[in-house]
């Protein structure tokens, strides 16, 4: 838990440079210690070609919804761009339930 939510407060604004594999590893040593941060590099290098993979479908895979960046939704088969108010996004859940 600790390590999550050091990660979830570390994050800075899009594309600013923070996340790198070094920061990662920084920032796991100072919350979890040496032996964690060999575990999570390990994971990380080991498992990359499989992490990367997931990335590419689901970026393949919204991209045939028109999604081509953040934030973008589905919503049963409506979709919808951007950041939108939370009448549009409701009014797109009761279309999908049928409501």
């Amino acid at each position: 838990y600790d390590w999550h939510k050091a990660m979830f407060a570390k994050q800075d604004s899009e594309n600013s440079g923070w996340g790198s594999k070094a920061d990662i590893i920084a920032l796991t040593i100072t919350v979890l210690g040496n032996s964690e941060a060999v575990r999570v590099s390990d994971l990380m290098s080991s498992k990359q070609a499989v992490y990367q993979k997931a990335i590419d479908a689901d970026k393949s895979e919204g991209g045939t919804y028109g999604i081509n960046g953040t934030p973008g939704s589905i919503i049963g088969k409506t979709f919808i761009n951007g950041a939108q108010s939370y009448s549009t996004v409701k009014a797109a859940i009761e279309k999908a339930l049928g409501n």
